[in-house]
């Protein structure tokens, strides 16, 4: 059967971009536009708060040193509103279906996905699909004695379904079956593009729940993607001084907000994980006898080891734990 589409039941369906190959299996992220001068608004914004009334951001009471504080005062408080002040407009190709579900969850942001009502997915989208953590490590073995080899065994499983998946959605989309019926059968890791238009309040909220290991690990891609972007974002524009006039941009302050991208227990320097319901985590007893300490999440990573007032240690947290480790939650 041909991997091309054939028929066409709608005049408003059409052939979807297919993932570029050197994308594929891989999640990306743009950052289209920015507020060009994010930390210079949250100054503005903070100096009504104590009398200080700002009318341009070429004000010279906008500095390199408040524009920084001026985000560590919106970090150290729970008046955050003037974090809205600050927009970004993001692209993310390649994510999953199954993840763009848990996103639109978002009660703060906008989002415009590509439709499968419409784009049709046509050509060899099945190797466009993502694997899993679990299924990455290995690559397909037809070789006998495959089922004592679980990994790949269920490799080859995965790739016969999607395959087999495939040809049945082309096969219907040929004998006339709107797209819009015929995305039924198609599987929850449905590779997707979406727009995604977010505040600052927004990015740090949900960066704090999206990169703790509570959340699926794909989560922990996307916003590793999202640092990057914000960091090639600003480095377009090179630093020009306070507020860069040319521009109207400085390259740190991307730079600086990509480094705010973190765990929630790094934001607040605490677990706030500690329903019954939520999930084990292999760093919580680490940040819970930081927290006692009154240890900042900063010294984390430090090579010191800090007495707790039992006398004991508490082992560094080394990122890859919680950034790169997809059964960090998991509970065998």
């Amino acid at each position: 059967m041909s991997k091309e589409i054939q028929r066409w039941a709608d005049s408003q369906q059409y052939a979807r971009e297919p993932i570029p190959e050197e994308s594929r299996r891989k999640i990306s992220v743009s950052l289209l536009n920015a507020t060009p001068d994010p930390l210079g608004s949250l100054v503005a914004l903070n100096g009504i708060y104590t009398g200080k009334v700002i009318r341009n951001l070429s004000d010279p009471r906008i500095t390199d040193e408040t524009r920084r504080q001026a985000l560590e005062d919106m970090l150290s408080t729970t008046l955050s509103g003037p974090l809205e002040s600050v927009q970004f407009h993001f692209l993310i190709e390649g994510v999953t279906r199954s993840i763009t579900h848990q996103m639109v969850r978002s009660r703060f942001s906008f989002f415009a996905q590509e439709s499968l009502r419409f784009a049709v997915p046509d050509g060899d989208w099945a190797e466009e699909i993502p694997l899993p953590p679990y299924l990455s490590r290995t690559h397909g073995n037809d070789a006998p004695g495959a089922e004592t080899r679980p990994v790949e065994y269920a490799r080859n499983i995965w790739d016969e379904h999607m395959q087999n998946t495939q040809r049945a959605y082309q096969g219907l989309i040929n004998c006339g079956m709107p797209a819009e019926e015929a995305r039924g059968i198609l599987p929850h890791d449905m590779p997707t593009r979406i727009h995604w238009v977010m505040d600052l309040r927004t990015l740090l909220l949900e960066a704090g729940k999206r990169t703790c290991t509570q959340a699926q690990f794909p989560w922990r891609i996307i916003f590793g993607e999202i640092a990057k972007a914000l960091r090639e974002y600003g480095s377009q524009f090179g630093n020009g001084g306070p507020g860069n006039p040319e521009h109207g941009c400085d390259e740190w302050q991307f730079h600086l907000i990509a480094d705010k991208i973190r765990p929630v227990c790094y934001q607040v320097g605490r677990c706030t994980f500690m329903a019954q319901f939520d999930r084990d985590c292999s760093i919580r007893g680490r940040v819970d006898q930081n927290a006692k300490a009154g240890r900042p999440s900063s010294e984390w990573h430090d090579d010191a080891e800090v007495p707790t007032s039992l006398g004991r240690v508490i082992p560094d947290i080394q990122d890859w734990e919680w950034a790169a480790d997809p059964a960090a939650a998991r509970r065998a």
